[in-house]
């Protein structure tokens, strides 16, 4: 998950950036920490074509984890547009360490026919697009923006990373040196919050800097010189750099009872976390009030729409799929209890996690095929196998608690997913990359193992600082 998120969540401002840059041929931007430290680099390329025009993103990451050889990440992805300035189509391709997938979607009468594509197979579907989507991430926008008289701009943009459309909310915040404009950007799935970033525009609208939060990290991107970004760098170490130190040493005890998280929002960028079956979230004052245990929560909507929602096959839970189907339809066909099924599917999916990868990030197909992963596979994979018993699941991310040594960090939350499961009439959460879920699994997003809300974890944990936690316990 955490390679393979780190670059996704800053896909898309990368070329934002690069979308309103100059009219030279191509452009090139540096990727690194607050800290310095490097990431990697990005570049863009413009060419007029005989019926319009090829705009051309590039990205490059040199990542590694402890102890495991260094991860080379590249994307590339082509927009092409018509003679009008349509955009027709759009292709994006990414290698993570040689294995590629490639996204590719066909605009065309008011929907957009996608196909996902990897070695374990193809997955297609098509999606309507309304009049107002944009392709180029706002940037015709910013330049008409006057913000001084409308500081809100609010606009529905397609994300092919997504698979899909999403919101996104431009607010200017504050003037700075020569004219520019300091604002924040967020990103929205439907009401769920799915990124954060902070973007500067000069006064012609263009975009100068951006900043964007990830894993605790600030990631900027800054315009440089060709030769320049692309010198050679040791690789970035993501799992160190991705822990939160906890406020207090959490006791066995506490994890297996009831624990009360206070949260205060880093630069007053709020949002509210999902509820589950074991989590529900307060405000007291400015302040977030998050209660973990096991009968905390309300639980997800359970409706038969919502239920038929959590059983459907997507790219990354191919549920429907033979090799998947073949796996879970035993266990489907046994007269047990849904929770019982879901803990045989956790031992018939562990055989297919043999080998510990945090390189990129991986559908419950890929996975079967690759017989790798981390939590976020781990996840992706038993959620599809409930899916194909008839269990309905959802996938949720967030943050864990670990108090050994990780990495060469203890006493810390990290990044993690883990599986919903509808089963006997209610939501419940498990976790087959740790082998039990506790009461330090805090849930900042529920998707369906797509890449955009497993990277928007990581996103919205940066804008979270711990306060403190306190283990809850009933006076008897």
């Amino acid at each position: 998950m955490l390679v393979g998120s780190v670059w996704r969540a800053l896909l898309i401002l990368v070329v934002l950036i690069a979308a309103a840059g100059d009219a030279r041929a191509d452009r090139w931007f540096d990727i690194v920490t607050g800290e310095g430290a490097r990431l990697g680099y990005a570049s863009r390329e413009e060419a007029a074509t005989e019926g319009g025009r090829t705009i051309t993103d590039r990205q490059q990451y040199y990542l590694r984890e402890q102890n495991s050889r260094s991860t080379r990440v590249s994307s590339v992805t082509v927009r092409r547009e018509d003679a009008s300035g349509r955009t027709t189509e759009i292709r994006e391709t990414t290698d993570t360490n040689g294995f590629t997938s490639e996204t590719h979607a066909l605009i065309a009468e008011g929907r957009a026919q996608i196909t996902l594509e990897t070695r374990s197979g193809r997955w297609s579907q098509a999606i309507p697009l309304t009049g107002d989507v944009r392709f180029d991430g706002g940037e015709a926008l910013f330049r008409a923006w006057d913000p001084y008289a409308a500081p809100r701009l609010e606009f529905n943009a397609f994300n092919i990373d997504a698979l899909g459309i999403e919101r996104v909310v431009v607010e200017a915040s504050e003037r700075g040196a020569d004219g520019q404009i300091n604002t924040i950007r967020r990103r929205f799935d439907g009401d769920q919050l799915r990124g954060v970033s902070r973007i500067v525009l000069d006064r012609e609208g263009r975009v100068v800097e951006a900043a964007q939060p990830v894993f605790g990290q600030t990631i900027w991107f800054r315009r440089g010189e060709r030769d320049a970004v692309m010198q050679p760098h040791s690789p970035y170490a993501v799992v160190p750099n991705s822990m939160i130190r906890s406020p207090v040493r959490i006791t066995m005890e506490a994890r297996r009872g009831h624990i009360r998280y206070r949260f205060s929002y880093r630069d007053g960028l709020e949002f509210a976390p999902p509820v589950t079956g074991e989590q529900r979230q307060a405000r007291d004052g400015d302040a977030l009030i998050v209660d973990i245990c096991e009968s905390c929560g309300p639980g997800l909507a359970d409706d038969p729409a919502s239920l038929a929602e959590a059983l459907r096959p997507t790219a990354w839970l191919q549920s429907d799929h033979p090799r998947l189907t073949a796996i879970a339809g035993p266990i489907a066909r046994l007269d047990v209890s849904d929770q019982r099924k879901m803990e045989m599917l956790i031992t018939r999916a562990q055989r297919y996690l043999g080998d510990l990868d945090f390189n990129g990030h991986y559908s419950a197909l890929d996975t079967i095929t690759r017989r790798a992963g981390d939590c976020t596979e781990a996840a992706v994979l038993l959620a599809a196998l409930g899916r194909g018993a008839g269990i309905p699941t959802r996938v949720v991310s967030g943050l864990a608690y670990s108090r050994e040594n990780y990495h060469g960090v203890s006493n810390a939350f990290m990044p993690h997913s883990w599986t919903l499961a509808y089963v006997d009439g209610q939501w419940r959460s498990f976790d087959l990359a740790l082998g039990a879920f506790d009461s330090t699994h805090i849930a900042l997003t529920i998707g369906d193992g797509d890449a955009r809300s497993i990277a928007a974890a990581g996103q919205l944990a940066s804008l979270l600082v711990f306060d403190g936690l306190a283990e809850v316990r009933v006076r008897r």
